[in-house]
């Protein structure tokens, strides 16, 4: 589901973007209620779409790592090496 949405947010077409958006927010109000959720497989798929250029993929990357951040069960600051090269490649740009 990551990955569809990862490609429907670099979408063109605002009603494409609008459905994603909306589609984003659900899924990310499942993610962060869910006790079964893998960080460390989302991190590693965070990890890989860090690279894109598309400035709207790096937003939706960005905002994902803004809401995991804000759930206090999980420590986003343990994995940051594993996402920051990302991170600072975006402000390279």
């Amino acid at each position: 589901v990551f990955d569809s949405l990862c490609k429907l947010s670099a979408d063109v077409d605002p009603n494409v973007q609008n459905a994603a958006h909306l589609l984003d927010k659900l899924v990310k109000d499942i993610v962060t209620e869910s006790p079964h959720f893998d960080l460390e497989e989302f991190i590693t798929l965070l990890r890989q779409r860090l690279q894109v250029r598309n400035p709207y993929v790096r937003q939706f990357l960005v905002s994902w790592i803004s809401v995991l951040d804000s759930v206090p069960d999980i420590d986003m600051l343990e994995h940051l090496p594993e996402f920051m090269e990302g991170l600072l490649s975006m402000l390279s740009d």
